[in-house]
């Protein structure tokens, strides 16, 4: 057997030399032949699909498809020019969250290639940075699907310029981040360079972050000593909206002290460096009830967050990715949302405040 051994290794390599070697080869100039971008991604998919998301530029491209005989099935492709496209990496179904696609034969990167040149031809007139692709795909919030274009200032590090078009190309639109919602942007005055990235202002965010406490944080172990470490930069007991951690950082949303219509959000990495990372308005008809410390079960969240994944039994290999603390339902006492993750998909156990199981299950 162990003679065996190197042997098929050999045949294994030799094997996957000869799947590269067969492999479609991504055109060296993407954005000059589309069509031929097409043709090797249309090689390497290998079956009729759906396509529900497509970064396009020349350095790289990546494709987010659908298989039409199983739905439940996902992969991506990516083509690097020049280079053998390898073979689609599987995405878990759980990971995507909006299902507006087009058909693969329906791909029009020939649109894509002409709005990535308006919308370079847009930044360069108005004082943008260059963006490197395009993407064709649904906005947020699942609604519109088509090309879209972002651009970024070295200027004000805030300002956010989105440009949208139909899958074809066509019907241009342009809206700015303005404080915190979205403003329609004329397209004349983008097309004439007479709509610059507005000025940057100073806000409280801007100020350095706290510096750390000369130890590595991991989160999952608990978070009490951090707490205290941010309210003691706010200068108040915390009013909490949200408070959500991973291994690496804590995030946490609190209430204002002197404006409880006003919400700040503080960031601790795991270095203990704590930043204010953003202030806003609170939302209407949201949850705007705090909760204190003493609501939520946090000298037990160590332990919950350790032995969550034993408690769904098809996910006991799996790790913890997040966890969140807010007010459940329709504004109720505040619960522990624990996400699970393994190699198939995703879970959730959820506690009350007082550290009570309330259900734990697949997604």
């Amino acid at each position: 057997m162990r003679r065996a051994l190197p042997l098929l290794l050999l045949v294994a390599g030799f094997a996957s030399s000869i799947a590269r070697a067969d492999a479609p080869i991504a055109p060296d100039h993407p954005l000059d032949d589309p069509a031929a971008l097409k043709a090797a991604f249309a090689a390497r998919i290998g079956k009729p699909v759906h396509v529900l998301r497509f970064g396009y530029g020349e350095h790289y491209a990546d494709a987010l498809v659908q298989n039409d005989a199983a739905p439940d099935e996902f992969d991506r492709y990516e083509a690097v020019p020049g280079q053998p496209m390898t073979e689609g990496e599987p995405q878990k179904s759980g990971s995507v969250d909006c299902k507006k696609k087009v058909a693969f034969a329906d791909l029009d990167l020939a649109a894509g290639a002409r709005v990535l040149a308006q919308v370079r031809a847009i930044a360069a007139a108005n004082g943008y940075k260059k963006p490197e692709n395009v993407e064709l795909g649904a906005d947020i919030f699942c609604k519109e699907f088509g090309w879209r274009g972002i651009l970024l200032s070295d200027s004000n590090s805030d300002a956010m310029l989105e440009l949208t078009y139909a899958p074809d190309g066509s019907s241009p639109k342009a809206r700015e981040m303005r404080g915190d919602d979205w403003a329609k942007v004329d397209m004349k005055k983008l097309a004439a360079g007479t709509a610059p990235p507005p000025a940057a202002t100073s806000k409280a965010t801007d100020a350095p972050a706290t510096a750390g406490d000369g130890r590595t944080h991991d989160f999952l172990q608990g978070i009490e000593a951090d707490l205290a470490r941010v309210q003691a930069q706010v200068g108040a007991p915390l009013a909490f909206k949200h408070i959500s951690l991973d291994k690496t950082q804590l995030s946490v949303e609190v209430f204002q002290p002197s404006n409880k219509k006003r919400v700040a959000t503080y960031l601790v990495d795991d270095k203990g460096s704590i930043k204010l990372w953003n202030e806003d308005d609170t939302i209407p008809f949201d949850c705007n009830k705090p909760f204190a410390a003493a609501d939520i079960p946090l000298a037990t969240l160590p332990a919950m967050i350790a032995g969550a994944p034993a408690l769904i039994p098809p996910m006991a290999q799996g790790w913890v990715k997040n966890v969140h603390i807010y007010r459940s339902g329709l504004c109720g006492s505040p619960h522990v949302f624990i996400e699970i993750e393994d190699e198939r998909g995703f879970g959730n156990v959820e506690y009350d405040g007082r550290g009570k199981l309330i259900s734990a299950q697949v997604q």
